[in-house]
């Protein structure tokens, strides 16, 4: 009888509106690296759904890793996917990085796409604390349904320099990469798998990358690869934990506790009938034209959208196209139209030789030039044209040693912009930062011959930072350009005195606490410098608009709290226009969770506690060229109100826009 009753509760806790729900917890790997440990946790759903919600309770409650500094061991890197993942919905199958980032100080969440799809493993997330004086190698497996194996191998620290240095041909992760293959050999034959590689970038610079490539069949799979780049979630890898790769695969089999309906393609087009009236390839396909192929523009992905969808507010020459007229903007603009934008078209979308990031996904939004090249937007016009470089080739090569080296490379972009035009304006000559000339950056003589010659001197750069030994650039790419630049204005306050501008008028980024920052992604809008919690992604108003503080404040965190939720998830953003729609839906009827949004609103609340605990709560801008970006864009975008009280009083608008969105932000999360 007591049998009985104990398993008429279990049904009952685990039957919802006529379905029985399979998965009703989320499991968690945790690996102390110094004491080479693991062991299991599960959390119930209404506690923990995912890996954001994960991470906050783990860093703000049981670790409190606020009170410690960045690098302490107890700054726990979550790498998680979603309870939908083992499912056949497309998108679902990201890993997602939770940390205390260096950069900023405050918590940060960065997506990789399509890594999760390999982690057959019987759990939905890593967990990795404590500090390994050897870096590691860490291989996660599972033979096909009980506890994940975690087995630990040392590497000693030149050696793995010299990896990242050259091997068989490749450098960075590449090189990286290729050696595992060749050491791991059987167990990358024998499972479905793939890696979480660190570089360079992230045993010396504050931005250091989380890279993983696709693996078919013991071979790297180019083009498919992707980043959790923002913030330094590789830098914390390595160097608060000491891992350099994690190798994982299994034979789990992650679909056996989903329900039919969602893990049955024939049963998902019906289900999405009855939701949406659309079957459900056919939405999925709709509603993500930009990142597959969008007939009415003849391209796809995201720099064949965005560079004619952006047009003349395209971010270039560092921020410096906010002084030009339109017209000045257009030759630049039409120059990355022809030389960037219909080389893209030709090489890649007539190609149509299209990836997906790992997993199975009609978008197949990775668009590939010369059979390797992934071409995206953030990273092409980051180390492209705001950087003076017009030509894709010649952006190319900048792109790619990045991504080689394991950088984020919209920092990175930042960094270089702002070296460049440091030296173009005579506050650093080319020898004190390694490079063998002065960058063109007159938007006059911009040209194709400008283009290479500023190609030249950001590979010069790159190769620098990612192996610094030039102490100025070792100082930027430990502090990052907020910190670096005020150090600067000290120790050349000649320069400073005699040029008539201040290193720390030059760069742009959301500013937090008292030395954090990240710099925006290549929009000007106002929603990636915003005074909101967690920035350097697209958790905000991201569009060319200019609007009332208030207004602002509240369409930007009504989008971070879709954001948040479908990053929750492990979901791919570039599928939330059914998503958002949907997924609470589906896990109201199949998993018994209620109230999505909701709970978006409690964690990005709970985040925002955590930064103002580590002194990363967003702050007043500090750098006059946020100020002008704020004052050009309320010209820019029409804001008649607005440009004329910036131009009576440029500071005090800023101050008021400021504290305005602010307050109004504060006062949404005190309501919840």
């Amino acid at each position: 009888m007591k049998n009985y009753r104990i398993f008429k509760s279990f049904i009952s806790r685990l039957y919802e509106g006529g379905v029985i729900i399979l998965k009703n917890t989320y499991r968690v790997v945790f690996i102390d690296t110094g004491r080479r440990t693991k062991w299991l946790e599960e959390y119930k759903l209404d506690e923990v759904l995912g890996p954001v919600e994960l991470g906050v309770k783990l860093h703000l409650e049981k670790l409190e890793s606020w009170r410690k500094p960045v690098y302490h061991s107890d700054n726990a890197l979550v790498l998680g996917t979603g309870i939908l993942a083992g499912t056949k919905l497309y998108g679902v199958h990201r890993f997602i990085a939770v940390f205390r980032s260096p950069l900023t100080q405050g918590l940060h969440v960065s997506a990789m796409g399509g890594a999760g799809f390999q982690f057959n493993v019987n759990a939905d997330a890593l967990v990795f604390i404590g500090y390994s004086n050897e870096p590691l190698f860490i291989k996660v497996y599972d033979e096909g349904g009980g506890e994940p194996i975690v087995e630990f191998y040392e590497v000693k620290l030149d050696k793995l320099i010299g990896i990242w240095r050259e091997y068989r041909g490749h450098r960075g992760i590449y090189a990286l990469q290729e050696y595992l293959l060749d050491e791991f050999r059987d167990f990358y034959m024998k499972y479905p798998s793939r890696s979480i590689l660190t570089g360079p970038g992230s045993l010396y610079t504050n931005t250091g990358a989380l890279a993983s490539l696709t693996i078919l069949k013991g071979m790297v799979d180019y083009g498919s690869e992707d980043y959790a780049a923002r913030a330094g979630g590789g830098s914390v890898l390595l160097r608060a934990h000491g891992v350099a790769a994690v190798i994982y695969g299994g034979l789990y089999d992650r679909s056996k506790n989903q329900p039919r309906d969602l893990t049955d393609i024939s049963l998902l087009n019906k289900l999405y009938l009855e939701l949406m009236g659309k079957p459900y390839v056919q939405l999925v396909i709709e509603t993500g034209s930009k990142y597959r192929y969008d007939p009415k523009l003849s391209t796809g992905g995201t720099l064949g959208g965005n560079y004619p969808h952006l047009g003349v507010t395209t971010p270039m020459l560092h921020w410096n196209m906010i002084y030009l007229e339109k017209d000045a903007r257009r030759r630049l603009h039409d120059l990355i139209m022809k030389h960037m934008w219909e080389k893209f078209n030709v090489e890649a979308i007539a190609t149509k030789t299209w990836k997906t990031c790992g997993e199975p996904c009609p978008l197949a939004c990775k668009k590939i030039r010369k059979e390797k090249y992934k071409s995206d937007y953030e990273p092409y016009n980051g180390l492209g044209p705001f950087i003076g470089i017009f030509d894709i080739h010649d952006a190319e090569r900048v792109v790619e040693l990045a991504d080689a080296y394991g950088l984020d490379a919209i920092e990175l972009g930042h960094i270089i912009g702002f070296l460049f035009e440091a030296v173009y304006r005579g506050l650093l000559r080319p020898e004190e930062v390694g490079i063998s000339g002065v960058p063109q950056l007159d938007h006059g003589k911009i040209n194709l011959e400008s283009s290479a010659w500023n190609s030249k001197l950001a590979v010069e750069l790159v190769e620098k930072l990612a192996f610094p030994v030039n102490p100025l650039l070792r100082l930027v790419a430990e502090r990052g350009v907020r910190d670096a630049a005020k150090i600067l204005d000290v120790l050349y306050s000649d320069r400073v005195a005699s040029r008539g501008v201040k290193f720390s008028d030059l760069p742009i980024y959301a500013v937090y606490g008292d030395r954090g920052h990240i710099s925006p992604n290549y929009y000007w809008t106002p929603g990636l410098i915003a005074p909101l919690y967690i920035l350097g992604k697209y958790w905000t108003l991201y569009s060319g608009v200019f609007m009332e503080p208030e207004d602002y404040a509240v369409k930007s965190l009504e989008r971070a709290f879709y954001e948040l939720m479908i990053e929750n998830m492990a979901m791919c953003r570039f599928h939330r226009g059914w998503a958002e729609k949907t997924i609470p839906l589906i896990l109201e009827r199949y998993y018994g969770v209620r109230n999505m949004l909701e709970r978006a609103k409690k964690t990005y609340k709970l985040i925002a506690k955590y930064q103002e605990l580590a002194g990363a709560s967003p702050k007043i801008w500090d750098s006059k060229r946020i100020v002008e970006f704020m004052a050009k864009a309320a010209e820019e975008y029409g804001d008649n109100k607005w440009s004329e009280l910036f131009k009576k009083d440029m500071y005090t608008a800023a101050e008021e826009w400021w504290t305005r969105f602010y307050r109004k932000i504060q006062e949404i999360l005190g309501a919840e």
